[in-house]
């Protein structure tokens, strides 16, 4: 009889169970899908499209990388070069769409709208080319912030109430320091990047993000939470603690 316990129960009948967190799978929970096969199959299949895009997106993103330092090699940029630019944005949608790939092809196509490329238009592809690698070919070597593309510098920071989620190692101290300045003034500070956050403050010690490939997941749903219209402001380490 090796199925009941002394007392008539199941063995550990009554002993609490683990608690397990929000992230955790409950080990002793049912499959949700146990005779659903075809939506179990639907499930794997867009986890499976959703790692090709990203895969696909840091490979072209580094492919870009690499082509715009090749076009600053000698500080301009020539017609031929910009319709190239214009051409390879086109076909690769999974960086012409995203930030900050979307701000890069928005100003070429208006260069080019006209058929003719100003001065003026060509030093702003040059600088938006700059600003997408952090900055000339000789600086990019040694920098170590992050695109400069997405930031509101001019936003002005109000703490109490307010939720912030920082982002990148901090000059000002260590982050979790940082965090209790934030709540020191009645701010609040969140782990993840929400509709609920007001600002995502970036350390200055940011890793060239962009350059590698990836500017990292806080900042990416940062700008689509922008897009989308939420109220929120991605700023640098120095314009938050020139508010404290």
């Amino acid at each position: 009889m090796g199925g009941v316990g002394s007392g008539g129960q199941p063995p550990g009948a009554g002993r609490p169970r683990k608690a397990i967190t929000p992230d955790e799978p409950d080990p002793h929970a049912a499959d949700p899908l146990p005779d659903r096969p075809a939506e179990r199959a639907t499930r794997s299949h867009f986890l499976r499209q959703g790692a090709r895009y990203k895969n696909e997106f840091i490979q072209s993103a580094q492919s870009l990388v690499g082509i715009v330092t090749g076009l600053l090699a000698d500080q301009r940029i020539n017609d031929q070069e910009i319709q190239f630019l214009q051409g390879w944005l086109d076909a690769h949608g999974e960086v012409a769409c995203a930030w900050p790939g979307d701000i890069l092809h928005q100003r070429v196509k208006a260069a080019l709208s006209d058929g003719i490329i100003t001065e003026i238009e060509r030093a702003h592809i040059v600088e938006t080319l700059q600003l997408l690698i952090g900055g000339s070919e000789e600086t990019a070597a040694r920098a170590n912030h992050v695109t400069e593309l997405g930031f509101d510098d001019s936003q002005a920071i109000v703490f109490a109430g307010f939720a912030f989620c920082l982002t990148g190692d901090f000059v000002y101290a260590p982050r979790e320091a940082c965090e209790g300045e934030i709540i020191k003034r009645g701010g609040l500070v969140k782990s993840g990047v929400s509709k609920k956050v007001r600002y995502v403050v970036v350390g200055s010690l940011g890793s060239p993000e962009w350059k590698h490939g990836s500017y990292g997941t806080k900042i990416e749903k940062a700008m689509q939470l922008k897009q989308a219209g939420a109220q929120l402001a991605v700023v640098k380490e120095d314009v938050w603690a020139a508010a404290l």
